[in-house]
C-alpha cells in the first residue's frame, strides 16, 4: 500500500482542486473574451484543465449575478452540485472540451430563469411592457392557498445554464455553444404564506412518469425562452432534463433525457435517453435492482464491522450509467478512535480488505472516505491503474 500524509489545509485545497476538476487557480492566464451583448472585449482568467478530457474554464474577472442562485431553486446540496457536474459531463458529447471552454451561465438573468419558475397567473405585473406567463401549473382548487399549492404542485424548480466558448482566428473566445438543465421536482416542497402571514410548509410527492412527461411537454417554450435572451438566438443547445432527489436525500437525483437544438432552430426533434442512476447502500432500492452488487456492500460492510462492532457506520453512493457500475464512494464513520495508531491501525485493516477480498471489479474507480463525526480522517482509493488502494492519512 501506499501511504501519504497530509495536512488539514492542504486537504481542503485538494478537495477543492477535484471539484474544479483539477485546476489550480494559481495557473489561470488572461485571456480575451468578446462580450455577449455588445461585442466589446472584456478580460477573463482561463484555469487549465488536468487533462484533455476536461475543460479548460473561463473564470470571469467581473462578478457573476447568477452566482449561488441555484440553492435557491434545488435546496438539496447533492443534487445542485450534481446538477452542475452532470451538465458538464453530457456537454462533452456535444461540445467536445479539445475545441471548447467552460464558462458559468452568463447570458439568462436571474429575472429570464424566475420567470419561467413562477406559477402561471402569480408572475409579478411588468410595468410598461409584456409579462410572460411562468411555466409552473397555476393553483389548484381548495379553500386556502394553502390546499391550492398542494392540489397543484409545482414542477419545475430550477433552469441552469452553462457556457461553451471556442477561440476564433482573432485570439478572442466567442459562445460556440449553450447547456440548459431543467431541473424537476420528484417531491414538491415549499413554504407557503396564508392571508394572515403565516408559513406552512407542504411537501407533495409526485408520479415520477407524471413529471417526466410534464418536463419534455413543457421543454419546447423552455427552448423558446432561451431563443429570447440576446446572444442565444443562433447557438446550438444542449437541452437536458433532470429530476431531483427527495429533499435530504444522501444521494442525488438524475439526468434522464438530453437533446440537441441545432443553431438557430427552436424545435425539439426528439429525445436521448440518458440512462443514470444514483444509487444508496444499504437500501430497498439496492436491493431489489442491484442485488448482486448490494451483496458485495453487505459483505464488505460485515468485514468492516467485525473490527468494531458497535461503532462503525457505513453508507455507500454508487454511480451507473446504462446499468453498470462506474464509481463507488464509500463512508465509513467512526465514534472516535482513542489515539492516531488505532486510526492508523483501523485504516490499514480497511485497505487489506480493499486488496485482498473486495469483491467489485477492478476497474470500478473506488474511494472510501474514514472519518468520525463530521472530520475526515484518512482516504482510501482503488483505480483501475493501481496494483493496490493508495491511503492518505490526514493530520489534523
Amino acid at each position: 500500500m501506499k501511504y501519504k500524509k497530509m495536512g488539514a489545509a492542504v486537504a481542503t485545497v485538494l478537495s477543492l482542486q477535484l471539484v474544479l476538476s483539477g485546476c489550480w487557480f494559481n495557473s489561470t492566464s488572461t485571456n480575451s473574451v468578446v462580450n455577449k451583448n455588445n461585442g466589446k472585449t472584456e478580460t477573463v482568467g482561463l484555469v487549465p484543465g488536468v487533462d484533455s478530457k476536461e475543460y479548460q474554464m473561463l473564470r470571469p474577472l467581473a462578478n457573476d449575478t447568477n452566482r449561488g442562485y441555484i440553492q435557491y431553486g434545488v435546496t438539496n446540496l447533492v443534487d445542485s452540485d450534481q446538477l452542475e457536474v452532470g451538465l458538464m459531463n453530457l456537454s462533452k458529447n456535444v461540445f467536445s472540451p479539445d475545441q471548447y471552454v467552460f464558462q458559468s451561465g452568463q447570458y439568462l438573468k436571474i429575472s429570464d430563469i424566475n420567470g419561467m419558475l413562477y406559477r402561471q397567473g402569480q408572475e409579478p405585473k411588468n410595468q410598461g411592457g409584456k409579462t410572460l406567463p411562468g411555466l409552473n401549473p397555476p393553483l389548484g382548487k381548495g379553500k386556502d392557498i394553502v390546499a391550492q399549492s398542494q392540489s397543484s404542485p409545482k414542477y419545475l424548480n430550477y433552469v441552469l445554464e452553462q457556457d461553451y466558448l471556442k477561440k476564433g482566428s482573432n485570439g478572442k473566445y466567442a459562445l460556440g455553444g449553450v447547456s440548459i438543465a431543467v431541473s424537476l421536482n420528484s417531491v414538491y416542497s415549499d413554504s407557503i404564506m396564508d392571508s394572515k402571514k403565516l408559513i406552512h410548509p407542504i411537501s407533495v410527492p409526485l408520479n415520477a412518469s407524471t413529471v417526466r412527461a410534464w418536463g419534455r411537454a413543457h421543454a419546447q417554450q423552455i427552448i423558446q425562452r432561451i431563443r429570447s435572451v440576446s446572444g442565444l438566438q443562433q447557438v446550438p443547445i444542449l437541452l437536458t432534463l433532470y429530476m431531483d432527489a427527495a429533499p435530504y436525500s444522501m444521494v442525488s437525483g438524475n439526468f434522464f433525457d438530453r437533446t440537441t437544438v441545432a443553431a438557430g432552430s427552436s424545435s425539439i426533434g426528439g429525445w436521448t435517453a440518458v440512462n443514470e442512476d444514483h444509487v444508496l447502500f444499504p437500501s430497498t432500492y439496492a436491493s431489489s435492482k442491484y442485488s448482486l452488487d448490494s451483496n458485495k456492500f453487505n459483505a464488505f460492510n460485515s468485514a468492516v464491522q467485525k473490527y468494531y462492532p458497535d461503532f462503525v457506520n457505513v453508507v455507500g453512493k454508487g454511480f451507473y450509467q446504462n446499468g453498470t457500475l462506474k464509481d463507488l464512494t464509500l463512508n465509513i464513520n467512526m465514534n472516535k478512535f482513542r489515539d492516531q495508531t488505532e486510526l492508523i491501525a483501523f485504516t490499514n485493516y480497511v485497505a487489506n480488505i480493499v486488496n485482498n477480498s473486495f469483491s467489485f471489479p477492478r476497474d470500478v474507480p473506488v474511494h472510501i472516505y474514514i472519518t468520525t463525526g463530521n472530520v475526515q480522517d484518512a482516504l482510501i482509493e482503488r483505480t483501475a491503474s493501481m496494483d493496490n488502494a493508495f491511503v492518505t492519512m490526514i493530520q489534523h
